[in-house]
């Protein structure tokens, strides 16, 4: 490290000083005429606080609706039903899910005779495959608006 001529870009990389390091000192410089250091958890706070302020509109929305899920709970009537509502264009889905042993009816047939092609009732029963709950719910829906192909995802 000797020699004038060194950029100080050069000794601070030479000393092994971190950007974390850097930018603890940096989060550092508000203190000014405070004896001692603030509590680490302090300066960290204050870190996340800067970060989170300078987050963008869209990911401050992501948050709030993220909330708003998790506050939304799901309703179950004196029967043991749940119900949902999935909407697209003009389609619209009303499905029950209750416990029981695997039926599975759309619009008040059997889904197999409903969704004749194989890749739609496969469609239909991933979520419950995926859960391992295959055979556990009973499943009734009404379905309109779209064609055969459209309903199988509303549902």
């Amino acid at each position: 490290m000797t020699g004038p001529k060194r950029a100080f870009g050069d000794l601070i990389a030479a000393s092994g000083i971190t950007d974390e390091m850097l930018d603890s000192l940096i989060a550092l410089k508000d203190f000014d005429g405070v004896d001692g250091l603030p509590p680490l958890s302090v300066i960290e706070d204050m870190r996340y606080e800067r970060n989170t302020r300078k987050s963008t509109r869209g990911e401050m929305e992501r948050l709030k609706q993220e909330e708003a899920a998790k506050a939304r709970v799901k309703q179950v009537d004196d029967k043991g039903r749940a119900y949902g509502t999935g909407r697209r264009k003009c389609s619209v889905a009303r499905v029950w899910v209750q416990p029981g042993n695997g039926k599975f009816i759309v619009n008040d047939k059997e889904f197999d005779v409903y969704f004749p092609m194989l890749d739609h009732r496969a469609t239909l029963l991933r979520p419950f495959s995926e859960t391992k709950t295959l055979g556990l719910w009973d499943v009734n829906c009404t379905v309109k608006g779209g064609g055969v192909s459209g309903e199988v995802d509303y549902i």
